[in-house]
């Protein structure tokens, strides 16, 4: 659970079927903000404290193995490739790669503003830049060569570019970007094999959130308190929604499996865990 923003109150909670288990060193940190499960290790990055902490997974527990200091960089989001930890980086504005021998970092990668979502695509690193260094919509999406530690491309995608998903050979992006009064407007990119871009705007009156996601071989976004696909134009389809929650609330949402999960708040604790089954 995130915790509340400098409330040094973060936590962790496993669900098994009907059974919730709280972490029982909680609180974790300032702000949770993403977790990774690689093999049988949970990476959890702390972006107010600035830290990453690893644990090993047991059937009945988590065990704490590592922690990395990263200087107060601002983490957000990670990936694992090869023997490295990849993670984006507002406050340092870059991508770092740790390498899970020595748990050093071993490169800094600087971005051309502050990046957000990092997924790997055919042995690529695709990085989503949400913001510039002004803290102005930031539009593109750039890659990196894991070997060299360099950037290879830059795509204009929109304003706002954040989730990245990989699906059938292109990258979706999910964007969120907002007006001088900070009246949120919503749209979805999408980048080819062949590298065009192709993108549609929402505007600021459609109920979406940052997730996207693929299920059941198609790629759906948080739309109106549930997720719904999109067609091959990237328009949202109303119909397919799954999930019927006050737009509001929804926090958050995941998918595994054929299972949606749902992140509910309504700000004030305790919040909820919704699961829809389809």
């Amino acid at each position: 659970c995130e915790g509340n923003y400098y409330g040094n109150d973060g936590s962790l909670w496993t669900i098994s079927e009907e059974n919730v288990d709280e972490y029982p060193d909680n609180p974790i940190g300032n702000v949770v903000q993403s977790l990774y499960v690689h093999e049988d290790e949970l990476y959890v990055i702390i972006n107010g404290s600035s830290n990453i902490q690893v644990f090993d997974i047991y059937e009945e527990s988590l065990t704490p193995i590592q922690y990395i200091d990263t200087n107060g960089s601002g983490p957000r989001e990670m990936l694992i490739h090869g023997n490295f930890l990849y993670f984006t980086n507002w406050y340092s504005a870059d991508v770092k790669k740790i390498n899970l021998t020595t748990w050093e970092i071993e490169a800094e990668i600087a971005m051309p503003g502050l990046p957000e979502d990092i997924i790997i695509h055919d042995g690529v690193l695709y990085v989503s830049i949400t913001m510039n260094h002004d803290w102005t919509d930031g539009t593109q999406v750039i890659t990196i060569d894991p070997y060299t530690n360099t950037i290879i491309e830059s795509f204009e995608v929109g304003s706002g570019p954040g989730e990245l998903l990989g699906h059938e050979g292109e990258i979706y992006v999910s964007r969120t970007y907002y007006d001088p009064n900070w009246n949120a407007f919503y749209g979805t990119s999408k980048i080819k094999e062949d590298g065009e871009v192709v993108f549609v705007n929402y505007g600021s009156g459609a109920s979406c959130g940052g997730g996207i996601y693929s299920f059941q071989n198609s790629v759906y976004r948080i739309y109106d308190g549930g997720i719904a696909m999109l067609d091959e134009d990237l328009n949202i389809m109303p119909e397919t929604r799954l999930g019927d929650y006050d737009p509001w609330e929804v926090y958050s949402a995941e998918v595994f499996g054929e299972n949606i999960y749902f992140g509910l708040s309504d700000f004030i604790t305790p919040d909820e865990i919704a699961v829809v089954n389809t």
